[in-house]
């Protein structure tokens, strides 16, 4: 400060020589080049800065170490501080000290190692040591997203259930539960939500949108909740992540038949779905007080048993979640709207009231929302998955030559496809009515027991074979592994398709197979070698 008031004082001053900018010199302890210097700063930049920069010395930044020594810092600071082991500042020092020993090197400073990891940016250090979630946390967030009002955009994600789930029958442990949540971001209401115990896929985005689009009036009393849950309707977006049930073929046709868009977050970008993700933490934190709570992590567990303490079947989850959204979330105050989410889904963009865009067909949406694949109409019917279908309407199609068509299935179900003609939506049923109901999962089971016992063309009869095997190993098996539960499960969760009805608790959710339009009874025979017709 001393120098920026002589400068000022020199350039204040109304006749100045060389003499004085000798002298001025003296008093700065600098040569007349350098104080000539300073002048000129000073009058370009009127700072303390400007006559203080360049001061002798060693230098800010200016390492003082060797050169081999600060290239083992670096290496030992990339190759192994900066990994997802997470090694502490005095490991990563002691890793330096046995390299630079091993070099013939004179060690340096603890104080010098500290400041090289200091210079590491905090987004890459969280990245490279905890991971891309761990980055993300250290991104900055200056904006927000903006919405029009409810119904504008939905988010909808996955995760795994903090808690174990037990079996119906035996009460038995089966594991963890996924979950399927529709946000939506303006009012931040819970439209829609699916509970199964099949990994992410595009069933469970089809039932959780579904859910989401329908009034649920009716699913409450079923499941005997008296709560009011306004959500419903057809949002002009849906914000989803990258994963490939959302980015197939069957999903993107269902949104752009009902006017939807598509909108995808960049990819490792987490915080872009912050609303949905939000809830997914909110709901998991209030399954921790649930009997059979993983919490969110193995150090909040502790030596809680999970499994010991399980107790809720998937039925009892789904009622307990429905309760909580209904109920509960819907209903608190949201500290981003000051408001409940219920209200301000209810008022509306304007706040004049919500009046959402339903016009939509119920039994077109139960239809679009199913996987799809093409197949050919052959003389025996239509093949899936190696398995026939025959129904007497495809003999028209066949004569008039329309020979290739898009099936519809559900994998909870396979014993029916589904086609859309100019009658509407057709089901086909097993050309063998005598098959039982069989899952997408119990085929790909069966297929795998055929691949381990080395069959390598695989025919019907060879499929359904393996599912009975499968299934009689289940049901012989004294002490069942949590795998054979789970798939026990879903087998009791699924269909009775000798009489078109499901579980209470799914009733309102599984897709309406009796709106269908009915296939004509078939005649079935049975021949003297035990084989089976069927017209």
């Amino acid at each position: 400060m001393d120098r920026y008031a002589q400068i000022r004082a020199f350039v204040e001053m109304e006749a100045v020589g060389p003499d004085e900018v000798v002298a001025l010199a003296g008093r700065l302890q600098v040569n007349r080049a350098t104080a000539y210097r300073l002048i000129r700063k000073y009058r370009l930049q009127n700072t303390v800065e400007g006559v203080v920069a360049g001061v002798p010395g060693w230098g800010s930044g200016r390492p003082r170490i060797d050169t081999e020594v600060e290239r083992v810092i670096e290496a030992a600071v990339r190759e192994y501080y900066l990994q997802s082991q997470c090694p502490t500042i005095e490991a990563l020092y002691r890793e330096v000290v046995k390299r630079c020993k091993a070099l013939g090197l004179v060690k340096p400073a603890g104080t010098t190692v500290r400041r090289y990891v200091a210079q590491i940016s905090r987004r890459r250090s969280a990245g490279s040591r905890g991971g891309r979630g761990k980055s993300e946390a250290e991104t900055m967030r200056p904006g927000a997203l903006q919405v029009a009002g409810p119904n504008s955009q939905w988010q909808i994600d996955h995760s795994p259930a903090d808690i174990v789930v037990v079996d119906v029958a035996t009460r038995q442990p089966i594991g963890r539960p996924w979950l399927t949540f529709v946000i939506d971001v303006s009012s931040r209401t819970v439209v829609g939500l699916h509970v199964s115990l099949d990994a992410p896929n595009v069933i469970s985005v089809g039932m959780a949108l579904r859910h989401a689009i329908m009034d649920k009036s009716e699913a409450l009393r079923y499941r005997g909740i008296d709560a009011d849950w306004p959500g419903f309707g057809l949002p002009d977006t849906i914000h989803t992540d990258n994963g490939s049930e959302f980015k197939g073929q069957t999903f993107a046709h269902a949104c752009a038949n009902l006017g939807i868009m598509l909108q995808f977050r960049p990819i490792g970008a987490a915080r872009y779905g912050g609303h949905i993700e939000r809830l997914i933490g909110t709901a998991q934190t209030e399954m921790h007080l649930l009997p059979g709570t993983t919490f969110s992590n193995v150090a909040q567990r502790g030596n809680y048993d999970s499994d010991a303490k399980a107790s809720m079947t998937l039925d009892e989850l789904e009622i307990w979640l429905w309760r909580f959204i209904a109920c509960d979330y819907n209903r608190r105050i949201h500290s981003a709207l000051s408001r409940a989410p219920l209200d301000a889904w209810k008022a509306g963009p304007t706040g004049e009231g919500m009046v959402p865009r339903a016009a939509f067909d119920t039994e077109q949406l139960a239809f679009d929302l199913l996987p799809s694949v093409g197949r050919a109409i052959t003389r025996q019917g239509i093949v899936l998955n190696n398995v026939h279908y025959f129904e007497p309407f495809l003999e028209n199609l066949f004569d008039f030559g329309e020979r290739r068509v898009t099936v519809r299935y559900d994998p909870r179900d396979l014993s029916r496809i589904y086609f859309q003609s100019s009658q509407g939506i057709q089901a086909l049923r097993y050309r063998n009515l005598a098959r039982p109901p069989m899952s997408l999962w119990e085929l790909e089971a069966a297929r795998r027991r055929l691949v381990a016992d080395g069959k390598r063309l695989v025919c019907e009869e060879d499929i359904f074979q393996a599912r009975r095997q499968n299934a009689d190993l289940v049901g012989q098996s004294q002490s069942e592994t949590r795998r054979q539960r789970r798939q026990n499960e879903r087998r009791v969760r699924g269909y009775d398709l000798a009489t078109e009805t499901a579980p209470v608790a799914n009733l309102v959710e599984v897709i309406p197979q009796t709106t269908f339009v009915p296939a004509p009874p078939r005649t079935i025979k049975v021949t003297r070698t035990g084989e089976i017709e069927t017209w």
